[in-house]
């Protein structure tokens, strides 16, 4: 159905990016025609009255807030209101989206009306990341997250009016599902605990962490922030313990975290543009992972997404047919380089970090929608070192907050067309402390409800024996600690690893490292390391140790050892 249409009855009307004093983002006037995107009912209600803001839209796509004492009314479809559901009980209705504060609570299967048009309830039902404006059935006005929001259903039928056929014992409707509350804490770093009060430390919680309350809806809402009171709560990933409950507050339930499974964490980058870089998957069969970037620009600027797709779907089906799982990793070279507006990239501002997120979300989400379903892609990665010095030769980094718009925008592009895929992070250069430092920074920055699937690392330098050959900036235990305490509920993916500029070293020597590198993850991090991809699969492949050489025939020992690895 068409939104309704409004024009503004006077010329130089400021539209806004929030209502208020939010920040102008543009100008229309009376020849303007805009695109109302609330409800008929409540466009009527707003225009012509002060004090009143209407979410718009313009012909160019500008969307914002505009005063409707200085709007008239064009049109408006004489439509019933339309009804919303939401699907998770215990919903926060807020004040302004994200984090604003709570002025209601929905129950499971509550039904209430949204306050926007037909086609902005659609677009935005079910779709992570989004907010929609809703009244509940108390008339209580505010913003729901619409990706726990569906459509009412169909309606039963009437009954036949005909003789009524003799009735039939059915079975009793099954009980609707109980109320669950989620918290998460109000600081970093809260302890789970085997018992309450002095129990053994059994894991962490982060500011980001959504913790599941074990207790009866009733029960934990009357904990919650009551100093002396403990809370039993389940994490994502499973641990069961105890928190204070004076240190959580009530959030929204978490979206899943998508861990994919069944296969060895141990893999292989490889190459599409080497000639030795797509090996045949029965070289090294029992490998769990390979990993890929994905170019589109192919150095010239280029857009064309379907011949990429052309280029790597006979890829990610080669591998994923073979039994491994298939990362692509998106990178400036997905969206970005041969684009002369934004060279050179150390000289990149604010500003442009925006545009080129724009550009570059919408690809991404195009191609994700490309792959969606067909079970090809198991991870997409967004950007590669992204944390490493500005101006570095092997990456094109930026500033933390930059990073965080494009994770956030990227998160909510892929997982529109692809929910099921896991999303992680670019890998971090900067070890367990700048590294960790700009990951932690980049997550407290995205938007409420917009987390990665994981945080990935590039440990090079790093190993079991601190300061050794392969270890030279020391114990590999630090960092995945580091990185682990960002996203306590999430493994880490270590994307790249490996020993860089050895390639004189030998074989066997790389191996022991390898070998003992994976023992240690697998002793000491099982189920908290998810991929463990190895850089890279030949000598020649940038500066990286390849377990065949340059002439593609096998490294020994370290290609049958490290054939052998499993975690």
């Amino acid at each position: 159905m068409a939104n309704p249409k409004v024009r503004p009855n006077d010329d130089g009307i400021r539209i806004r990016e929030t209502p208020g004093d939010g920040r102008p983002i543009g100008i229309v006037g009376r020849l303007h025609t805009l695109d109302s995107l609330e409800s008929a009912a409540e466009t009527r209600r707003k225009v012509g009255i002060p004090n009143e803001w209407l979410l718009i839209r313009k012909d160019d796509g500008t969307t914002g807030f505009v005063a409707a004492q200085f709007l008239e009314l064009v049109s408006a479809p004489n439509e019933p209101p339309r009804l919303v559901r939401c699907i998770s009980g215990g919903l926060r209705i807020r004040e302004t989206p994200g984090s604003g504060a709570p002025v209601g609570t929905m129950l499971l299967n509550e039904i209430a009306e949204s306050l926007e048009s037909d086609d902005e309830t659609e677009r935005k039902l079910g779709t992570l990341g989004l907010w929609l404006r809703v009244r509940d059935r108390e008339g209580v006005v505010g913003y729901v997250a619409a990706w726990f929001m569906g459509p009412p259903g169909t309606p039963a039928p009437a009954p036949d009016p005909a003789p009524r056929p003799t009735p039939v014992p059915v079975e009793p409707p099954a009980p609707a599902e109980p109320d669950k509350v989620y918290v998460r804490p109000i600081d970093d770093g809260l302890r789970i605990r085997e018992f309450p009060r002095d129990g053994q430390p059994i894991g962490q919680a982060n500011i980001v962490t959504t913790l599941e309350s074990l207790e009866p809806a009733a029960d934990s809402r009357a904990k919650i922030g009551v100093q002396g009171q403990w809370l039993n709560v389940k994490t994502q990933s499973g641990i069961a313990g105890f928190v204070a409950a004076w240190m959580v507050i009530e959030t929204e339930p978490p979206t899943p975290i998508a861990r994919p499974g069944g296969v060895n964490i141990v893999g292989i980058n490889l190459d599409q543009f080497h000639p030795l870089g797509t090996p045949d998957p029965q070289r090294f069969k029992g490998m769990g992972w390979v990993r890929f970037g994905y170019n589109v620009s192919m150095g010239r600027g280029s857009q064309d997404i379907q011949a990429a797709y052309n280029l790597y779907r006979p890829l990610a089906e080669r591998y994923a047919r073979a039994g491994m799982k298939v990362m692509f990793c998106f990178t400036h070279q997905t969206y970005g380089e041969g684009r002369d507006e934004f060279w050179p990239w150390p000289a990149m501002t604010d500003d442009k970090w925006r545009r080129l997120t724009d550009r570059f979300v919408d690809m991404i989400n195009r191609i994700a929608e490309e792959f969606a379903g067909q079970d090809l892609v198991h991870c997409w990665q967004v950007w590669n070192e992204q944390d490493a010095p500005i101006g570095a030769p092997a990456s094109v980094p930026m500033l933390a907050r930059n990073y965080a718009h494009m994770l956030g925008r990227s998160i909510q592009a892929i997982r529109a067309a692809d929910p099921n895929t896991a999303i992680i992070t670019g890998g971090h250069t900067g070890g367990p402390g700048p590294g960790s430092n700009y990951a932690r920074a980049v997550i407290s920055a995205l938007p409420a409800g917009t987390l990665p699937d994981g945080i990935a690392c590039h440990p090079y330098g790093r190993g079991p024996r601190a300061f050794t050959r392969y270890a030279n900036f020391g114990d590999i235990r630090e960092e995945l600690n580091a990185y682990l305490s960002v996203l306590p509920d999430r493994p880490v993916w270590l994307s790249e690893w490996g020993a860089l500029d050895k390639e004189g070293d030998a074989p066997g020597e790389v191996a022991n490292y390898a070998v003992e590198f994976v023992d240690v993850v697998n002793r000491e991090y099982g189920g908290r390391v998810a991929a463990l991809i190895w850089y890279a699969w030949a000598m020649g492949m940038h500066n990286g140790y390849g377990v065949v050489g340059r002439d593609g025939q096998p490294l020994q020992p370290l290609f049958d050892r490290f054939l052998g690895l499993h975690g």
